[in-house]
């Protein structure tokens, strides 16, 4: 009844707002879907009355001012991105967006390989990680956030050392250093990834997904510690939400 009974308020204080985020990741942590639509049909059923309760309530709904609050590291707890759904299972703890003051972010995550039930727990521990990164160029222009994919990147790594942020962070700087061109035209971008050994549901689909920016991104809620994010590549495909927590 606590999330009911907050939903009928109309001012929430700065108690009862973390309240409610608790309550809310308490109910999206405990899942391990295996289908995306089923997260779409959690949220239009059982999240969507507090996503937009949560939106009515942004301390900081001045793109220019969250600004601010994004720089850092944060860690998606829950989503509907569809890139998700294609690639293997994906560690939450080892998985990072990470926003830089010079304008460039990096969405950063592990994925173990392996998944069959029927894979001995020896064979699935032989089997390497495979690490997959996003880079973009962030920044504000006419009041709306604007976003441009870079490159992506991927690598096999040994499942048994963990993805760190000090090895996150470690490549990012090392590709943005020695590999990001700024001025290469969108085109120069690469049309496919080498997928060869890697357990994907839709490798087409991948393909273009992990290439598509997003022509709407808003921070639905953002405090010092908490995020709600729409994004959307276009008209023509549903938004997606993610909810993600500040790391750093």
């Amino acid at each position: 009844m606590v999330m009911f009974d907050l939903l009928l308020e109309n001012k929430l204080s700065a108690s009862k707002k973390r309240k409610f985020k608790k309550e809310i990741l308490a109910r999206v942590q405990s899942r391990n879907p295996d289908y995306l639509d089923d997260e779409i049909n959690f949220y239009k059923t059982e999240l969507l009355p507090y996503f937009i309760k949560l939106s009515q309530h942004n301390p900081v709904a001045s793109v220019t001012e969250q600004l601010r609050l994004l720089v850092g590291v944060w860690t998606p707890i829950w989503s509907t991105i569809s890139l998700h759904e294609s690639l293997p299972k994906r560690i939450q703890e080892q998985s990072f967006q990470i926003f830089q003051h010079d304008g460039y972010c990096a969405s950063v995550a592990r994925y173990i390989m392996g998944k069959e039930p029927s894979l001995s727990h020896n064979y699935q521990s032989s089997l390497p990680a495979y690490d997959f990164m996003v880079i973009q160029k962030y920044g504000v222009q006419n009041g709306k956030w604007y976003l441009q994919n870079i490159d992506r990147f991927q690598a096999f790594q040994n499942r048994e050392i963990p993805l760190t942020l000090e090895s996150v962070y470690n490549w990012f700087t090392n590709i943005v250093n020695t590999k990001v061109n700024l001025n290469s035209p969108k085109d120069d971008l690469p049309k496919v990834l080498n997928l060869d050994n890697i357990e994907i549901n839709h490798p087409n689909e991948f393909q273009k997904t992990s290439l598509a920016t997003s022509q709407i991104f808003e921070n639905l809620y953002i405090d010092n510690d908490w995020r709600l994010v729409k994004t959307q590549t276009d008209a023509s495909h549903l938004p997606s939400y993610t909810i993600a927590v500040k790391r750093q």
